[in-house]
């Protein structure tokens, strides 16, 4: 019983860091469109909100469009679930609908450079590893 406690715990704790982390490029975006008036706490309400309410209007999206287009419904739902966001980004920050695509973009561009100087980072060791003769240092432990 203890164990199941303890393993939702982390699994709780995970997901808060993850939020975090995810809302902190939505913040610096933010804060660039709304000329420094974004704060994390609002940036930490757009990304839930948006997380929530894309995939909602996604699926609902998808079933309504269905009748009409078929396949291209999912497409047609996710461009009605992008709006959605847009309209989340635009109530939670106080912009237009051009500013928030242009926090939406600017998020994303943001956290593209975070994810490749992560993948950076997280080479080098590998690459250290390489480096080594083989029968020598770190490279003869493994």
């Amino acid at each position: 019983m203890f164990l199941g406690f303890f393993a939702l715990a982390i699994i709780m704790a995970a997901l808060l860091i993850v939020w975090v982390l995810a809302s902190i490029p939505v913040y610096l975006a933010a804060k660039a469109f709304t000329g420094g008036r974004a704060s994390l706490a609002g940036a930490m309400a757009a990304t839930l909100l948006g997380a929530l309410i894309y995939p909602l209007v996604a699926w609902i999206g998808a079933i309504l469009f269905w009748a009409i287009f078929g396949a291209g419904s999912q497409l047609l739902g996710s461009m009605v679930a992008l709006l959605a966001l847009l309209w989340v980004y635009k109530s939670v920050f106080k912009v237009g609908w051009l500013q928030a695509l242009g926090v939406a973009l600017l998020a994303v561009a943001i956290m593209t450079v975070i994810m490749i100087l992560i993948g950076a980072v997280a080479t080098i060791p590998l690459l250290l590893l390489r480096a080594t003769p083989p029968g020598s240092g770190l490279g003869a432990l493994l």
